[in-house]
């Protein structure tokens, strides 16, 4: 049986993919920057800016959530029905 994780796209994200959401199959082992790097691949520089190259982390001008969790390690694993959020964080003043 073939899982998934469902991927939710907010602000840039959204525009930048013309959608939503996606469902991506997720294999053992399956990681956030796994799904992070398949969509940079298929959407380009945006995307690719997620992980900040100087840390390795999940950058802090994006919000990653993992089953409602801000998730900035990329090597964190993802199993089936993960639900992924990315959007960009908002702040108050």
């Amino acid at each position: 049986m073939t899982t998934h994780v469902k991927i939710l796209l907010h602000a840039m994200f959204k525009e930048i993919a013309g959608q939503r959401e996606i469902l991506q199959e997720v294999k053992p082992k399956y990681t956030l920057r796994d799904t992070l790097d398949a969509l940079a691949k298929k959407y380009g520089k945006e995307f690719e800016s997620i992980i900040d190259t100087k840390t390795g982390q999940v950058s802090l001008d994006t919000l990653v959530m993992v089953n409602g969790k801000s998730i900035r390690e990329p090597d964190f694993q993802l199993k089936g029905n993960d639900v992924v959020m990315i959007t960009v964080p908002v702040g108050g003043g």
